[in-house]
């Protein structure tokens, strides 16, 4: 997994430097490889990915802030409001993503739906939730190994209830129903903040994943601040990078869900391919086109063998 800085510099300072750097020539593509052989590709017009992360633009000061200047500094500032808009836009995008890499990365058996009872927490109340959900989730992990991830959402009187993955760490008990589907429903005893349903992960896990990104963001808000919770031992997919642009992408249109973007202000264009393996067959165009690339893992060049590189189909489109 590729550490950034926690510092990236800008894309203006990064371009022009893009040519050489810490760990070799910047790349115009990113690849991220799944633990089921799927891909998705991020490519560029210019080269911006680093293999060996962000550096920084120029440095930082050290000298540490006074109090009183943090007194002095304005607590609010007045923003555009399509400004704010397109932030909260941006910063939504970047947390499905993450939830996708981490949902794809990991094997999740369960889909769960956690309610809160209004006489254990005020549901209500984002941060008593938090206190209390992190509270359970850090026992859960520390004693059984649960690894999770969890997305809040708001009903419409304002209550707060979570949806996610949880691994095989937790106990289930059949609740005597089952879903359309005729898959049983179950219940988590362990759970001590509310009511549960899980119901195990089947047919496509794709489309569950899908699922529970799109509530990321569902109601234009981030309750309490906080898009998703994650934590347990969690795996990330594997980061690779190649000379591949937007055009390469676009050339495989006719295969559907390539997703183009620009970001004018930094004069970047953009496309995205999700792609995942099928049991037979295959595109001709993929194979050719990803056995013909040369990627490099964390800064070290080698011919593609990534698992899924050859007998691929999209996947679809952004979440």
């Amino acid at each position: 997994m590729i550490t950034h800085d926690k510092h990236p510099m800008s894309v203006s300072a990064l371009l022009g430097q893009s040519g050489s750097g810490r760990g070799g020539i910047c790349r115009t593509a990113k690849v991220k490889t799944y633990p089921d052989g799927s891909l998705e590709v991020l490519a560029c017009d210019k080269p911006i990915f680093h293999p060996e992360g962000w550096e920084k633009a120029g440095k930082r000061s050290s000298r540490p802030r006074r109090s009183s200047e943090a007194r002095e500094e304005p607590q609010h500032q007045d923003r555009d409001p399509e400004q704010e808009r397109a932030s909260l836009d941006r910063s939504m995008r970047r947390a499905r993503a993450q939830v996708r890499d981490l949902a794809l990365a990991n094997p999740f058996r369960w889909f769960v739906t956690l309610t809160l009872d209004q006489a254990k927490v005020d549901r209500y109340d984002m941060a008593a939730i938090t206190r209390k959900l992190n509270t359970w989730l850090d026992n859960q992990v520390r004693r059984h190994g649960l690894a999770y991830v969890l997305v809040p959402e708001r009903h419409k009187d304002g209550a707060i209830h979570f949806h996610g993955f949880f691994n095989d760490a937790v106990k289930a008990v059949f609740s005597g129903h089952r879903d359309r589907e005729g898959h049983p429903v179950y219940n988590l005893p362990a759970w001590s903040l509310g009511f549960t349903t899980a119901i195990e992960l089947y047919g496509d896990y794709h489309a569950a994943v899908g699922y529970v990104c799109k509530y990321i963001g569902k109601q234009g808000e981030k309750p309490g601040g906080r898009w998703y919770y994650s934590g347990g031992a969690l795996q990330r997919p594997q980061v690779s990078f190649a000379d591949l642009g937007p055009r390469d992408l676009e050339e495989l249109e006719q295969e559907g869900g390539v997703y183009r973007f620009d970001v004018p202000e930094a004069g970047l264009s953009f496309a995205l391919l999700r792609a995942r393996p099928v049991e037979s067959g295959g595109k001709a165009s993929l194979e050719l086109l990803f056995d013909s690339l040369e990627f490099t893992f964390s800064g070290l060049s080698s011919r593609s063998e990534t698992t899924g590189a050859v007998s691929l189909h999209e996947a679809g489109g952004v979440e």
